[in-house]
């Protein structure tokens, strides 16, 4: 079993996994995927590579990084794929050692095939060929909620254990979501993204990425505070998730595809100071 579902599931020592969300380069270049992979050190329990249609694929950026002696956490896509070719994918999976997915329909514009495969399917089939395999699945937490969990439950239920949200900067915002499946699907863990948002022009840029609605606060205190007031934010951030209870782990997403080294290291200042480690 992956060791970062395994500390998911013995939070209660204190520890709070971290897993890593990298782009995988264009071309197979591993000594870029390895840099990348990198960038918390031994901070990060696990490495997502993401699934982008004109990158290296997340199975084969998945594979390298296992070989690399890492977590991966493989993103199965489902968009635009047939049963059959999604089946193949969840074979080579099974046949590398992959043991941790993220079963994902996928932001890439593609037409579904007749017999493209729910979420909840490719779910149940990762289980059934890869039965100890950590299976995470993803919340939209600014989504229309009783969609949203109507969706998340049927998803938990064939057999995920986690679930990643998108980005978020509020408790408030997942409490509802995370108290209603609590009550239905009691076992599963919640992995709430987080990501420093330093500058109002990052601010800017995520928002019209991924439509989201950033609180006011924020970026009034980017506005006014500038680098220095969104470290601070991006900190409160970390420690009102983990003091609400709701956060089992977190999913680190930095917006920069290689961010620079100074970057790197306040990154994984703020990490060390906010949250243990196992042990401590």
């Amino acid at each position: 079993m992956s060791g970062f579902v395994e500390q998911l599931r013995c939070r209660g020592r204190g520890a709070v996994p971290l897993t890593l969300e990298i782009t995988p380069p264009r071309a197979a270049r591993p000594e870029i995927l390895r840099r990348r992979a990198r960038l918390l050190g031994s901070r990060a329990a696990a490495v997502n590579a993401i699934q982008r249609p004109d990158r290296m694929t997340s199975l084969e950026a998945s594979i390298r990084l296992k070989a690399a002696g890492l977590d991966p956490v493989w993103h199965l896509a489902t968009r635009g794929r047939g049963g059959a070719e999604v089946r193949t994918e969840i074979e080579a999976a099974a046949d590398a050692g992959l043991d941790l997915a993220l079963c994902i329909r996928g932001d890439h514009a593609a037409a579904d095939e007749i017999d493209t495969p729910r979420v909840r399917d490719a779910v149940s089939w990762v289980r059934e060929a890869i039965p100890t395999a950590g299976i995470g699945v993803t919340l939209n937490p600014y989504g229309p909620r009783d969609r949203v969990l109507a969706n998340l439950v049927r998803k938990l239920e064939a057999g995920a254990d986690f679930v990643q949200t998108q980005p978020v900067f509020s408790p408030e915002l997942l409490r509802p979501f995370a108290e209603a499946l609590r009550r239905r699907v009691p076992g599963f863990r919640l992995v709430p993204m987080v990501m420093p948002l330093v500058t109002l022009r990052a601010a800017e840029h995520l928002r019209k990425r991924l439509g989201l609605s950033l609180p006011v606060a924020l970026l009034r205190a980017l506005e006014t505070g500038g680098e220095d007031a969104g470290w601070r934010a991006f900190e409160d951030t970390l420690v009102s998730l983990r003091e609400s209870g709701l956060a089992d782990g977190f999913a680190i997403m930095t917006l920069e595809t290689d961010p620079p080294a100074r970057f790197q290291a306040r990154l994984v200042r703020v990490f060390d100071r906010v949250l243990p480690r196992e042990g401590r």
